[in-house]
């Protein structure tokens, strides 16, 4: 089976179980036929662009902004951040939305800096039923009007940035979040709306993070969906470590085991990429949109030759530079640090330095 047709099942099995996962919310269970449906439609359509030699993918990921309410140690997006940054429009968000929904883009994962300081991006995702949005959010933001327009709004699913437990979370992003989180957690509980949490995964907290009465109260409280995010380094002498390939090994194993046997769908991203061929950056399975609006491989390859806010979406996904990663994605494995194409970057400017930035 190709990679393509191996990630497709994947994300049609994923997206079911979501849809029987949530039959105890009728609203979120209806909300995920759609987006069921339109992933149908969608792999039918990213499969006719990829016979004209465009690789559309299934998930983008979206720094809608580079502000932020917390100062989290080690964040990549600080350490990534440009000085007097501009983000990109309502309107061309919307255009780039419909561009992107009608070439089959499946799912629209929302991150920042907050994403709830960039409420266009969510609005604008809100209105388009049959995508799957994603909310990486710190949950300081959160309010009565805020847990409500996720009530109303069930094709966006805020998950909860954690790092493992209270002491580690409140140690990372600052006394007293914890509990904060907890307490939109409980609201959106009483609205019965179901939520997620997304925890950075390293060597550092593997353990902690992995242990069977680690996720129950989460459960308990509605989360339905926990995505484990490799932690990537971006500097030096940071307390938190990269997974190893065993630990990697590991987390995969627990992730399926949990799917299985919990009511929540467990996910580590990217996760076991070796068996699509190699680096599912670049438009194999996913890539980065920028604050600005420029088109990049992944959030932690910050390398781009397209400008979305110049060019129709179809047209940014020709990028020499995507082109160029994909046909290297089967030598591209993890080095030190937890991603393949930082230890790269000199090949990477190469080839945009080869070629035309747009």
């Amino acid at each position: 089976m190709s990679y393509v047709k191996l990630f497709d099942a994947h994300l049609t099995g994923t997206f079911s179980r979501a849809a029987k996962l949530l039959a105890e919310y009728p609203k979120s269970a209806a909300a995920m036929f759609m987006i069921l449906e339109h992933e149908a439609s969608a792999q039918k359509v990213r499969n006719k662009w990829l016979k004209k030699g465009v690789s559309v993918p299934p998930l983008l990921i979206v720094s809608t902004t580079e502000k932020c309410n917390l100062e989290c140690k080690g964040c990549y997006s600080t350490t990534l951040c440009h000085e007097n940054t501009t983000e990109m429009t309502r309107n061309r968000i919307e255009r780039l939305l419909k561009e992107a929904s009608s070439v089959g883009c499946s799912a629209i994962l929302l991150a920042g800096g907050e994403p709830l300081l960039a409420t266009d991006w969510i609005y604008a995702v809100a209105e388009h039923k049959g995508l799957l949005g994603l909310v990486f959010t710190n949950g300081m933001l959160f309010n009565d009007e805020r847990c409500r327009f996720f009530y109303y709004h069930r094709n966006l699913i805020p998950l909860f940035s954690i790092e493992g437990s209270p002491e580690r979370t409140d140690d990372r992003r600052g006394i007293g979040v914890t509990g904060i989180i907890k307490s939109a957690m409980k609201e959106l509980y009483k609205l019965k709306v179901p939520f997620g949490i997304s925890i950075t995964t390293g060597s550092h907290n593997l353990g902690e993070v992995t242990d069977d009465n680690f996720l129950t109260s989460y459960i308990e409280l509605g989360c339905r969906l926990v995505i484990h995010v490799e932690y990537v380094q971006m500097g030096t002498g940071e307390e938190m470590l990269p997974l190893t390939p065993d630990e990697n090994s590991r987390l995969s194993a627990y992730c399926d085991a949990k799917t299985r046997d919990s009511k929540a769908i467990v996910i580590a991203f990217p996760g076991n990429e070796e068996q699509y061929g190699g680096c599912l950056a670049a438009g194999r399975g996913f890539l980065h949109i920028s604050a600005s609006g420029l088109l990049e491989p992944c959030p932690f390859a910050p390398y781009s030759d397209r400008d979305l806010t110049k060019l129709f979406f179809i047209e940014a996904l020709n990028s020499p530079l995507l082109k160029a990663i994909r046909a290297e994605a089967n030598s591209l494995h993890e080095g030190i640090g937890g991603c393949s194409l930082r230890n790269r970057e000199t090949w990477i400017r190469e080839i945009i330095s080869g070629g035309r930035t747009l």
